[in-house]
């Protein structure tokens, strides 16, 4: 499989988000080259110059989600209540799975990916988000914003429990919204706050 030649055009990012949408809807055995190439409104000559097949196709989309997903993540530690930063960690990762992959009806399909490329890229994003997490609870025990009393858990292991409830966080929720509203009513149970 060709990896993508990017050259700095913005065909791939065209193709990119046209093959994001279509994945989504479709799933991937349904989703087609030539229909890829006509949402992002390219011909497929110019797809094949950017990449190789369907599968680099798919690679991309994952690494794009997974940017995106890292990059939100990281904005998120900027807030200054700690249950909306810790939730709002969580939730763009959990929230932008649950809007892309959860409510398809093909999730199972996208989810296990037989693409060797594809799962390396998730796995290491998955480890990147959860050091990410581990390290934001870390802050927050140090600046003093969580408190050991009622917290047994260590930053490790408090991750883990919070990745988890971001799981979870999809059970019976219809929009992005209520999502977003599980998610930090979970990480306020949690962390031992109301959530408000």
């Amino acid at each position: 499989m060709a990896a993508p030649s990017r050259g700095g055009s913005a065909k791939p990012d065209a193709i990119i988000s046209a093959a994001t949408r279509l994945f989504s809807h479709y799933g991937f055995r349904k989703t087609t080259v030539d229909l890829i190439a006509h949402e992002a409104d390219v011909a497929k000559p110019t797809l094949y110059a950017h990449f190789g097949d369907k599968e680099a196709i798919f690679v991309a989309v994952c690494q794009h989600v997974v940017d995106g997903i890292l990059a939100v993540a990281e904005l998120e530690l900027e807030r200054d209540d700690v249950i909306d930063r810790i939730a709002g960690v969580l939730s763009a990762k959990f929230t932008k799975v649950f809007e892309l992959v959860d409510s398809s009806p093909h999730a199972r399909e996208l989810l296990e990916s037989q693409d060797a490329q594809a799962r390396e890229v998730i796995a290491r994003a998955d480890a990147a988000f959860g050091k990410l997490l581990v390290d934001a609870l870390r802050t927050a025990f140090r600046r003093g914003e969580l408190g050991t009393e009622h917290i047994e858990a260590r930053p490790p292991k408090l991750a883990q429990l919070l990745m988890q409830a971001g799981h979870g966080a999809g059970y019976r929720a219809t929009s992005v919204d209520e999502h977003r509203a599980n998610l930090r009513a979970l990480v306020a149970a949690l962390l031992g706050r109301p959530a408000s």
